[in-house]
């Protein structure tokens, strides 16, 4: 928003300078299309600070006033040199306004416009020529210079947002999701499968055992190191397009989008197996984990499919430890 006003600030200064140097040029009629944009600007400007306008709409109409402004001052003043310092300035201009993606194609065209205004301008000043063709190309490659420099901008910007996603969506030590961009990936994927129920979705709840103990007796580093290892073991195990969130501590959630109870209890049996052989020498006693697997039902809540995970790795634990339980197990020596 503060942006908008700087610009619409220095547009309306430059209008009214060209305005100025048509008139001082007797080029009265021309004149006034310089006054396009103070007239329309502001008040598009002061509509969309009360809502009355919505800010994307109002953004466009900025940058249709620049377009026709530039273009229409072209056709009036190419005669003369002041009318070339705004070239360059155009893709910026519209790329604060519109965002890159949308700013590129105004550029275009606008510059197009420009072109045209160029090679018209005898016809529409009784002969006279514009500027030299050496300063107006000078001032289009000012333009492209704007515009690789606004990619090589957006580019950066682009890759700054992407870390700055992965730092707020990535568990810092061990790599996994967190919780909150893990439950809403959860939600989603339960909500594919509502729309398409053949496709399924399993989730596996695992929760190291007596992972407390490794933290008292070995230290809290030997437990981050064991955090560590049993996370790289279990995204190096899991398919692409599967899912390994760190819901809290010691506890993870595992998600199998499109597979059967059968594949994920086979995949979380190779999990269970795999989480001793990559922890060995981390802690004094052995590192297992203790697994609730269970299928999305159509329908149910996040809660629900959770509680129902939790039940089943809490029947794990109870149970001996180090195994899986899922729907339908009745675990030995339950009664």
């Amino acid at each position: 928003m503060r942006f908008l006003y700087v610009g619409v600030t220095l547009g309306t200064i430059a209008s009214l300078i060209m305005f100025y140097v048509d008139l001082r040029h007797g080029q009265h009629d021309w004149a006034l299309s310089s006054l396009l944009f103070p007239a329309c600007a502001p008040p598009l400007l002061y509509w969309m600070r009360r809502g009355s306008v919505a800010a994307g709409k109002a953004q466009s109409g900025m940058a249709l006033l620049i377009a026709i402004a530039l273009v229409g001052g072209a056709l009036a003043s190419l005669n003369t040199e002041i009318l070339l310092v705004w070239i360059p300035v155009l893709p910026l201009a519209f790329v604060f306004l519109l965002g890159h993606a949308r700013a590129m194609g105004w550029v275009v065209w606008t510059l197009m416009g420009v072109i045209v205004a160029y090679t018209l301008f005898p016809l529409f000043h009784r002969g006279e020529a514009p500027v030299s063709l050496l300063l107006f190309v000078i001032s289009l490659l000012a333009a492209g210079v704007s515009i690789l420099l606004s990619w090589q901008h957006h580019r950066e910007l682009g890759v700054y947002q992407r870390y700055l996603r992965t730092q707020a969506s990535y568990d810092a030590l061990t790599g996994a999701m967190m919780r909150e961009p893990g439950l809403e990936v959860l939600g989603r994927q339960m909500a594919q499968v509502d729309r398409r129920p053949e496709s399924g979705l399993c989730v596996a709840l695992l929760d190291l055992d007596d992972f407390k103990r490794i933290n008292d007796e070995d230290g809290h580093l030997a437990g981050d190191r064991v955090l560590v290892e049993v996370a790289a073991a279990l995204r190096g195990q899991i398919r692409q397009g599967d899912y390994l969130v760190r819901l809290g501590g010691e506890e993870f959630l595992l998600l199998f989008p499109g597979m059967g109870t059968d594949g994920a209890h086979g995949m979380s049996e190779q999990l269970r197996a795999r989480i001793p052989e990559v922890t060995t020498g981390l802690s004094a006693r052995p590192v297992t984990a203790s697994i609730g697997l269970t299928r999305y039902r159509p329908g149910e809540s996040v809660g629900q499919l959770l509680g129902r995970a939790d039940e089943l790795m809490y029947a794990a634990k109870t149970t001996g430890k180090n195994r899986i339980c899922h729907d339908g197990d009745v675990p030995p020596d339950a009664d």
